[in-house]
């Protein structure tokens, strides 16, 4: 037996991948699940689709990886079979994942009558199997999902998360989701030594895939709110390199200044900054309407349920004052829409001015505000000329 670390993540995935690529090989709908689930470029088909039988093909159809197709009479006539010969039961009353294939095959004809045709037929086997508990966890889950058109009630992390990544049933609460994600964690190491099912381990393998671009970093740590704000107040550092030249530093070369004008400049330098990490970031996000106002998001970063709204303060004619009432009308909007109530809200100042002497009054006074959960402030570097207004 292999021996796996059960603390590498990684570790164990890069296991369960080698595994259920093995195993797909000697299986057709596997092998088109992996390809389904985006775990495998091999882009020839190995293995003669007209030489399946009717359910493997309707299965393998379902998923709309092949350019194979099943037509309406033939997903009828399979949908007319018995779940047993003489007692014997067909290869589909186990196979949930194949099922679920063939619901999706049944939903892309758009046909009623196919519709009803397919909750006659799995009523014949699927609750029997999930009564006399031949499925685990993760199996009855599925059947839950085939078995209802709308969002079903599951025990796993996996499934929903899953269902969710494929766009099938999305999970809007950010809370819930990256609850869900905490859970998957644990149930993805626990098949270190556990003996799921090839289907099923492509689902767990294409879930962690997917989690690790949903968090950015996949436990055993992600980042934080405060690692978000420890990474934006360190951003000081970094700016002691900041180009301002006063000559070339080139034989013939113009003098070189980067400027920081407005505030979309602030905003297009952390965009620069935090896109390396947290994938998934989104700028000038449009909220719901507030009567004659249309609120924007600056920055938001969905792993964080986050946003960052930014400042800039060119001059002393911008007070402190007015950037905090700004502060409060825009969180207040911001939490009126229904997505974002619940988001997390960091304010980042950037300040030409360079008042520092005030900064830490600033900052008491946004932390105040409700719902604002950290406040950064920048001062432009010190090389920059800041001249006040006359």
């Amino acid at each position: 037996m292999v021996s796996i670390e059960r603390e590498n993540a990684y570790q164990l995935r890069e296991y369960l991948h080698r595994k259920v690529i093995e195993y797909a090989h000697a299986d057709p709908f596997k092998y088109t699940l992996l390809r389904f689930l985006g775990l495998s470029n091999d882009c020839v088909q190995a293995f003669d689709f007209t030489s399946l039988s009717l359910y493997q093909r309707s299965a393998i159809a379902g998923l709309r990886v092949l350019d194979e197709t099943v037509s309406s009479q033939d997903i009828t006539r399979l949908l007319g079979q018995a779940p047993k010969i003489d007692s014997t039961p067909r290869p589909w009353v186990s196979d949930v994942f194949g099922v679920m294939a063939v619901k999706w095959l049944v939903d892309q004809t758009n046909d009623n009558r196919i519709t009803r045709e397919f909750e006659n037929w799995i009523s014949g086997f699927l609750e029997q199997q999930v009564s006399s508990d031949h499925l685990n966890l993760f199996e009855k889950d599925i059947v839950a999902y085939i078995r209802s058109s709308e969002s079903a009630d599951c025990a796993s992390a996996c499934v929903p998360l899953f269902l969710h990544y494929s766009k099938l049933q999305r999970i809007e609460d950010h809370k819930i989701r990256m609850s869900l994600i905490g859970r998957f964690m644990r149930e993805f190491r626990e098949q270190a030594h556990g003996d799921a099912s090839a289907a099923l381990l492509s689902v767990m393998v294409y879930v962690f895939d997917q989690v690790n671009q949903d968090v950015a970093v996949v436990p055993p740590k992600g980042w934080s709110l405060d690692d978000l704000l420890g990474f934006l107040e360190r951003i000081p550092v970094g700016l002691k390199r900041w180009t301002w030249e006063d000559t070339g530093r080139t034989r013939g070369a113009k003098p070189v200044k980067w400027q920081v004008e407005n505030e979309y400049h602030v905003q297009n330098l952390l965009y620069v900054l935090l896109g390396p990490i947290f994938n998934d970031i989104a700028d000038e996000v449009n909220l719901q309407p507030v009567g004659q106002k249309n609120p924007r998001i600056d920055l938001y970063l969905p792993s964080l349920h986050t946003i960052i709204e930014v400042k800039y303060r060119k001059d002393a004619k911008k007070s402190f004052p007015a950037l905090i009432g700004e502060i409060a009308e825009d969180a207040s909007l911001y939490r009126a829409d229904a997505k974002y109530k619940d988001s997390q809200i960091i304010i980042f100042l950037w300040d030409c001015t360079r008042a520092t002497q005030e900064h830490a009054k600033f900052r008491e006074g946004v932390l105040t505000l409700d719902g604002i959960n950290g406040c950064v402030v920048v001062s432009a570097p010190s090389t920059m000329d800041f001249r006040p207004p006359s």
